[in-house]
């Protein structure tokens, strides 16, 4: 489902712009730890011995990688002002 700051029925100040502002903030904290994950895998891949487990980690270190990028979106979404400076930053 795609997410629009736009689709939000609101004005300034109104409770809705408030969740949005709650939703953008609980998300970002999900990025964060997105990427301490992603961190943390990379350390312990480093550290093992086992192939089974280093593959296992390497799955689940490409799928917090999907995360991050599921997460940017969404805020993409959710933040012209982010997306603007995303934008700006990547192109």
């Amino acid at each position: 489902m795609d997410y629009r700051y736009e689709d939000y029925p609101f004005g300034e100040g109104s409770y809705e712009q408030q969740d949005v502002k709650a939703d953008l903030e609980m998300i970002r904290e999900d990025l964060i730890d997105e990427l301490q994950a992603i961190n943390q895998y990379e350390q312990h891949i480093e550290s093992l011995e086992s192939e089974e487990a280093v593959a296992t980690l390497e799955h689940i270190l490409e799928q917090e990688k999907e995360h991050v990028a599921e997460l940017l979106r969404l805020i993409h979404a959710l933040d012209p002002v982010q997306a603007e400076k995303l934008n700006r930053q990547i192109l």
